[in-house]
């Protein structure tokens, strides 16, 4: 008996990750004030203290940017496409475009898909999944033409 297919399946990152992906923002940011306190208090001569604020913004700004890059990702399968946003490029793939596949055993906590298209800006796309690979995208991929699994032995 074939199990019902619910589409859209979305895989992003759990509450726990996001959790500590928010901490370390907030930790990021704490350091960079610091820094820039610590500069402006503790330096002499205008140069010094611009230099050490300039510094200090580097973490808050990587906690500011780089904090909802992050927490954005996600790929969503549709029975007939991928939506992908991840860190560098946002991309619809439709089933129909893929010309080859390739998805080697998970491991370590993710999941790789390994994809060849036809008319788009990019030929080959990388798409890497931090979580479990359930059978929706297992049966997805196994569908596409040319599609090889592979099984690494460890």
């Amino acid at each position: 008996m074939e199990v019902t297919k619910a589409y859209p399946r979305v895989y992003q990152f759990g509450p726990v990750f996001k959790s500590l992906l928010l901490a370390g923002a907030l930790a990021l940011i704490v350091m960079g004030v610091t820094g820039a306190i610590q500069s402006y208090t503790h330096m002499h001569g205008v140069v010094a203290q611009f230099g050490g604020i300039l510094l200090s913004l580097i973490p808050i700004a990587a906690a500011l940017f780089g904090t909802p890059m992050v927490w954005r990702c996600k790929l969503s399968l549709y029975e007939d496409r991928l939506e992908y946003n991840g860190l560098v490029i946002d991309a619809v793939i439709r089933k129909s475009d893929i010309i080859d596949s390739l998805m080697p055993a998970p491991q370590y906590g993710m999941f790789q898909i390994f994809l060849t298209l036809a008319g788009h800006p990019f030929k080959r796309l990388h798409l890497a999944v931090l979580g479990h690979m359930d059978d929706a995208i297992e049966r997805w991929v196994n569908g596409l033409p040319h599609a090889e699994p592979v099984k690494v032995r460890i």
